[in-house]
């Protein structure tokens, strides 16, 4: 449960700040008892803040008539409530934190905590860092002398072109808004505060490093019951999150745990959707840093993030956020492991099955990446049926993004070719159609992606050779020699040199005049676009092996091309002029004999 939850719920059983003070003591007195032989230094640290904090409220509510066994049965007016609301919050935040302290030390003592040690330590830093802060805020109140929102000065919001100093105190008026007031004027603080990080850096740096614990402020409101001012914590510290050089503070403040909390609906069921995505994208940025993925992971976070893909409720950008995280925690190779061992990849092709684009596009690019160096992984995905899943994605009459084609046409290079039986299911499937398609219609990277997957095809075998050619993919790799990105001219060439070799596939080029013409075209050097000369000219080689190819090169209208290329030494142009000629002696000699 989240620190204004259990504060709230504390709260309203107590109906008074003085009985919520004595819930407080009491709690604290509990877990004074207990203790915690994994940690004994921290866990006495804990306890020695623990007895100050309490001792501290002790004195700060009685010198403000907040008295402890004072009888409120009668239903007294709530005028100090009013007149103090920051005294009231820091007894409900306390009051969680008391709780929660008070709950993972009798776990602890009776045997019954669930997480590992890393998980514990990593709770103990977060609860003592919680101390810290309500510590920091009790001194602050007791030597302002808790002014009443109703004395505040109102300061206006300054210009993005305004100085630093102007800068820093409206930012420190909006912090004094968020520890002073009431919840309604605390959420426009913190949506005020949001709005200004994420349009200037310098309120950032000065959130960062000249307010006074403004990052374990923005921290502790991540748990908030209060819907509206934990999305705007959240907006927050996701911006914050953004910068490299804070990301540090905000681990330091403990805000991985209410993050990972914040995106399980059994934890934060009231958490809106911004809230969610807010919290995924801070992670997202967090997690860059193979540190804090263990964090993330002793929290529950692979499995948290697992659900947040699978929901049926959550949104696109939800689920493309969790996605990324997930292949951030991945990276690092015994989390990896885990995630393979608790049946991962079964759950990854599962949800690469669904019909929405997010959840396809975001689970194949998963899958591709923990595959990269792993066999196994590559194995279990295509045994499971990736296949049909990318399959699905490349179909054209399928409403699919070109960047979910893209992403699935470079998986197909990856898990087809791995074995010859999946090639030989992705070739009894019509995808020798999408992929012309694709080359007739796709953009640059598509292309390429296409290219690539028809140049391994042309080196498996003959037979797959004959189809290409049989499909009417020789006009469209000619085409594509004239192609404006240098990358798809190469590797067209590539493939249509490949193709030229079998006989076959000579006969249906040379019957499209436009073909060769095209060929030779290219070998003009005003052309341009001679990039892969040497594959051309052995392409035409090839062709000049069929005495129809050899007719057609000769009464080209661009056959001076090739003799012009020949004149100034290229040995490949010499190679092919020199079979030309050959072969037209031949043929003449041949006629004088038999005459």
């Amino acid at each position: 449960m989240g620190e204004a939850a259990e504060a709230e719920a504390v709260y309203g059983s107590c109906h008074c700040e003085a009985e919520a003070l004595k819930v407080l003591s009491s709690m604290a007195s509990s877990s004074l008892t207990c203790s915690i032989p994994q940690f004994p230094a921290k866990w006495q640290s804990i306890k020695d803040k623990l007895q100050q904090l309490c001792s501290g409220l002790n004195s700060l509510c009685s010198s403000v008539g907040f008295v402890v066994d004072v009888d409120y049965s009668d239903g007294g007016d709530d005028d100090e409530e009013q007149q103090h609301p920051v005294l009231v919050q820091l007894l409900e935040s306390a009051s969680a934190t008391v709780r929660s302290i008070q709950a993972m030390a009798s776990q602890c003592s009776d045997g019954t905590y669930k997480g590992g040690r890393l998980r514990l330590r990593s709770d103990l830093d977060n609860l003592s860092s919680k101390l810290d802060a309500h510590m920091k805020q009790l001194k602050e109140m007791a030597s302002s002398g808790m002014p009443s929102p109703s004395q505040a000065i109102v300061a206006v919001r300054p210009s993005i072109d305004a100085g630093a100093g102007e800068k820093m105190f409206y930012m420190r008026d909006l912090f004094s808004r968020v520890r002073i007031g009431g919840s309604v004027q605390r959420c426009q603080a913190l949506a005020t505060i949001r709005e200004l990080l994420s349009e200037d850096e310098v309120c950032v740096k000065i959130v960062a490093v000249d307010i006074d614990d403004g990052i374990a402020l923005l921290a502790g409101f991540l748990e908030s019951r209060d819907a509206r001012l934990q999305e705007e914590a959240a907006g927050a510290v996701a911006t914050v999150a953004s910068f490299n050089s804070y990301r540090g503070m905000l681990v330091k403040a403990g805000v991985i745990a209410p993050l990972v909390q914040l995106l399980d609906d059994a934890v934060t069921a009231a958490a809106t959707a911004v809230a969610k995505e807010s919290a995924a994208q801070a992670l997202r940025e967090l997690t860059e840093n193979s540190d804090n993925v263990w964090a993330v992971c002793a929290h529950g976070g692979v499995t948290t993030l697992l659900h947040a893909c699978a929901d049926g409720g959550s949104g696109g950008k939800l689920v493309a956020l969790s996605f990324a995280m997930l292949r951030n925690l991945s990276r690092v190779e015994e989390v990896k492991m885990f995630m393979v061992e608790q049946g991962v990849v079964t759950e990854l092709v599962k949800l690469s099955q669904k019909k929405e684009e997010a959840r396809k596009l975001g689970a194949v690019e998963l899958l591709h990446a923990m595959a990269l160096d792993d066999a196994d992984v590559r194995e279990e995905a295509v045994s499971m049926g990736v296949i049909q899943s990318l399959l699905q994605l490349i179909y054209p009459d399928l409403p699919y993004s070109y960047k979910a084609r893209e992403v699935a046409l470079a998986a197909i290079w990856f898990f087809c070719f791995s074995s010859a039986n999946s090639i030989d299911d992705l070739i009894s499937s019509d995808v020798l159609g999408w992929l012309l398609f694709y080359l007739n219609n796709g953009d640059y990277a598509l292309l390429e992606c296409t290219l690539k997957i028809l140049r391994h095809l042309s080196e498996v075998s003959e037979e797959y050779n004959r189809m290409m050619g049989r499909a009417g993919y020789l006009s469209a790799l000619s085409s594509l020699l004239g192609a404006k990105s240098c990358r798809v001219r190469e590797m067209a060439a590539q493939v249509l040199s490949s193709l030229l070799l079998l006989h076959p596939n000579r006969v249906i080029f040379i019957q499209d005049g436009d073909n060769l013409n095209r060929l030779l075209q290219l070998l003009d050097p005003a052309e341009g676009k001679l990039v892969a000369k040497d594959l051309i000219l052995s392409a035409i080689l090839s062709l000049a092996e069929t005495n129809s190819g050899r007719k057609k090169i000769i009464s080209s209208e661009h056959f001076s091309s090739l003799k012009e290329l020949a004149d100034t030494g290229d040995f490949d142009a010499k190679k092919v002029v020199k079979k030309l000629a050959t072969n037209r002696f031949q043929t003449i000699f041949s006629k004088i004999w038999s005459a």
